[in-house]
């Protein structure tokens, strides 16, 4: 992948013309399995945040490590890394 600074073109324009390419291929797929996709993923998601609020041995008082577990998940989902202070303690 092109680093911002190698860009030929600006950064708006890039980000439309791959969000037209994806829309585009994404318009090819049947819907139907498109749907099912969607729908087992969130499935997947709401079942392991379930197994979070259900975890016994996250038993903090304010819900802290929950909260925490949830937030971590959220990121994992989206794929995002992302460094937070209390992970280096």
């Amino acid at each position: 992948m092109l680093k911002k600074e190698e860009f030929p073109i600006s950064t708006t324009l890039y980000h439309a013309e791959l969000g037209r390419m994806v829309a585009d291929y994404v318009g090819r797929i049947d819907p139907d399995v498109l749907q099912s996709a969607i729908e087992s993923r969130a499935v997947q998601t709401l079942e392991a945040i379930r197994c979070i609020l259900n975890n016994s041995q996250l038993d903090d008082p304010g819900c802290f490590q929950r909260i925490d577990t949830l937030v971590k998940l959220f990121f994992q989902e989206l794929e995002v890394n992302v460094n937070r202070h209390s992970e280096y303690d």
